[in-house]
Order: structure tokens, then sequence, then C-alpha cells
């Protein structure tokens, strides 16, 4: 099944968002006191880790099949900025409480690791799963980084997503760093790194 890969756009954002919350909907709901809401106003926003300018989206027959982000430590400083602006005019009073959160969220899963481009937001649409898709996203991630000069690709991943861990040490990625979670509903994370160089 190949896909084709573009930049997201702002018109994307109803076909683009329900699966950028589906690769992390634990954290999206313990954050965000209405996800699917602020997952859309940021999307359209363009410039958080949420934005459109962040995102790769997997096409299918026309059709929005996946998503994925790609960032290095550098760009993801300059877009926690917009995401705290995002938060700011969009939340209102509720800001503070998922600020915090937020920052709670951070110590499981810390910012990328230095020279590398990490992955992010990888959803695939639940009728399209083992198919391949997602393995064509981080293939082409891979690519990405290699052109840009990075030295590694890195992820995240939940230890209750045992699936998803399977496929990123079946392309190569290995554990760098375990983060226990003491945050309600939020399982412990790894991160996964595959060294380029």
């Amino acid at each position: 099944m190949q896909i084709d890969i573009r930049q997201a756009s702002a018109s994307d954002c109803n076909q683009a968002t329900p699966l950028i919350f589906s690769s992390g909907p634990a954290a999206f709901n313990y954050i965000f006191p209405n996800p699917s809401r602020f997952l859309k106003y940021s999307f359209n926003k363009g410039q958080s880790q949420f934005g459109f300018n962040n995102h790769y989206l997997a096409i299918l027959d026309g059709q929005v099949v996946a998503t994925i982000a790609c960032f290095d430590r550098h760009q993801a400083k300059i877009m926690e900025l917009s995401c705290i602006m995002d938060m700011a005019k969009h939340l209102g009073w509720n800001f503070w409480g998922s600020a915090i959160k937020g920052l709670r969220f951070e110590r499981i899963v810390p910012k990328p690791i230095k020279h590398s481009l990490c992955i992010a937001h990888l959803g695939v649409s639940k009728a399209l799963q083992n198919r391949g898709i997602g393995t064509q996203l981080i293939n082409w991630a891979i690519e990405k980084a290699k052109i840009q000069g990075y030295q590694s690709v890195s992820l995240d991943v939940a230890q209750s997503n045992p699936g998803a861990r399977k496929l990123y040490e079946s392309l190569g990625f290995i554990e760098h760093r375990k983060q226990k979670s003491t945050l309600p509903g939020i399982a412990d994370h790894a991160t996964l790194v595959l060294t380029l160089r």
C-alpha cells in the first residue's frame, strides 16, 4: 500500500487533528480540558508543535490517512512559546491548570535529544493500521534526517503501546532512556533512538 506524503495545511484540520489525537490520547486528555477543540485551534494557528506547519500527512486515494511531526531540540523550544500563546488565548482561565499538567508531562516525555530529528504525533487511521503506513512514514522521516545531517532519529513511546515499540525496534531503534510516570492515566515512557552516524 503506497502512500504519498505532503506538508499539512490549515485546510487539513478536520482530517488531521483526530489522527494527531490518536497518537497520544492519554496525554491529550490529561493536559487539556477539551483536547479536540484545542488541537483544532492550535493546528490552524500553525506555529506550535500541534500546528500544521509542523506536520506531514500520508495521503491514500486522496484522503488523509496518517500524520507525523518532525522537529529538533531548537525547533521544539520555538514551538513551545507558540503553544503557550495558543493555550493562553484558547483556554482562558483553564490555562494555568493545563500549563502545570504540561510541565509535569514533560518530565516523562522530555525535550528532544541534541542533534536528533524527533518524530512525534504518528497517528494512523484505525481502519488502515498494520498495513505498513506507519513504517513508510518513519522511513520517510529517517531519510529526511539523513539529508538534513542529523546524527540520529528519536521518538518517545508509551510502555502501554507494545505494538508501536515492536515496530520501532524492528526498524533499528534502541532504548536511550526510560521515564517513570506517577501521573494519573499516563504510562511510563521510553525514548528510542536510531543512530545515523
